[in-house]
């Protein structure tokens, strides 16, 4: 499956959860950043997380109104051994976005 983030989400749950400010400018930082946040989440200490067997990221640029507006999301693929662990995708799937929906007070 898939999910897609933007490049705000992801400094801003950096932010929050390892408490420094970042700035991505790559995939390979994207990925840096990400297992930063997966390292905190409550599904990376379930035992059926090792069912994950590859994370795929890859970066697009949106133009959300005019061709000089613009931002950059991240397109996040989790791929698992079978689907014997979809539920595991599933419970980290909400938790990253329930993270990366969060606003910082």
């Amino acid at each position: 499956m898939k999910i897609k983030v933007s490049e705000d989400e992801l400094t801003s749950a950096i932010k929050k959860l390892i408490g420094i400010e970042i700035i991505l400018d790559t995939v390979d930082e994207a990925r840096k950043a990400l297992g930063l946040i997966l390292d905190k989440t409550e599904a990376s200490k379930r035992g059926d997380y090792s069912g994950i067997k590859d994370i795929k990221i890859s970066q697009k640029v949106e133009h959300t109104t005019t061709a000089v507006e613009y931002r950059n999301v991240y397109i996040i693929e989790f791929e698992v051994e079978d689907d014997s662990y979809l539920p595991m995708e599933i419970a980290l799937i909400h938790e990253l976005q329930r993270i990366f929906r969060q606003k910082i007070l």
